[in-house]
């Protein structure tokens, strides 16, 4: 019998993706002060607001999307989890390519 909050066969996955946005998180922060755009209307008001906010919020979703890898979730959402991860680990592939390219 599994317990809540016990490790689940996809917390791997969640904790690539919360990595993944926290190193999306800095490296945006970095591309945005050398005068590159964000293109998420949303990220973009708050970063404009406040980059320090931007930063924050990030780096708390990623705590809670390393969470959920300790919750026991639906199949379909599993299988969903893993197309999410390689196309968010190339997305930061390219910002990083673009980060280095400065």
């Amino acid at each position: 019998m599994k317990t809540p909050y016990q490790i689940q066969p996809h917390f791997w996955i969640c904790m690539g993706l919360g990595i993944l946005n926290m190193v999306d998180a800095i490296v945006t922060h970095f591309l945005l002060i050398n005068g590159a755009r964000e293109l998420n209307p949303l990220m973009n008001a708050l970063y404009a607001y406040h980059p320090a906010m931007f930063l924050i919020l990030k780096f708390i979703f990623s705590i809670v999307v390393i969470w959920f890898g300790f919750i026991p979730v639906h199949k379909n959402v599993k299988r969903l989890s893993v197309p999410v991860l390689i196309i968010y680990f190339v997305v930061v592939a390219w910002q990083l390519f673009l980060f280095l390219s400065i």
